[in-house]
């Protein structure tokens, strides 16, 4: 129930109301309530609708040993600026490589490292299956890197390729659609 006061000089009856010797008619209440409702639906579609716009065009990425988590796995083709934390402990980068081999089965290479103690592999990325774009070189725990390029439509991955990354689970998909 609402309980509303009126200030001193208000006189009501059931159809209107007088203030100071003039009649008002009252807006009935289901009109002032639909167009309440009208209102707010318009502000929320218009904030939605905004919201997506600023987003549009951006993918943010984040690292942790191991995994690569996107917020969105579908985008439209076109320039695409990729925001990308480190929250792992240890450096990471990021590649950008389109193929339309499965994420989980990249060619592989071992690793060159001297005087290692056991065999880690990287993504070949000479593969004439695999195209790389672009990539955010190695960066450390903690901070975070941008990149911007242009994707035309077809199935991606993001991957870190350092050494033994991509076998522990540091790639996802991504998926860039026609406009």
């Amino acid at each position: 129930m609402l309980l509303v006061t009126k200030p001193r000089g208000f006189i009501e009856s059931s159809d209107a109301v007088t203030y100071k010797g003039s009649t008002v008619r009252q807006v009935p209440r289901v009109i002032f309530a639909l167009l309440f409702c009208a209102l707010v639906f318009l502000g929320v579609d218009q904030s939605a609708q905004a919201q997506h716009e600023s987003t549009e065009g951006r993918i943010n990425v984040v690292l942790k040993d191991f995994r690569v988590r996107p917020n969105i796995t579908e985008v439209k083709a076109g320039r695409l600026t990729f925001s990308v934390m480190n929250e792992g402990v240890s450096m990471h980068e990021l590649v950008i490589s389109r193929t339309d081999l499965d994420p989980a089965a990249l060619p592989r290479k071992e690793a060159k490292k001297p005087h290692a103690m056991s065999t880690e592999y990287l993504v070949n990325e000479d593969d004439l299956r695999i195209e790389t774009i672009d990539e955010i070189e190695e960066f450390p725990a903690g901070t975070s890197q941008k990149k911007t390029v242009f994707l035309n439509p077809g199935h991606y991955v993001l991957f870190c390729n350092i050494p033994g990354h991509y076998d522990k689970g540091m790639y996802a998909p991504l998926h860039v659609m026609p406009k």
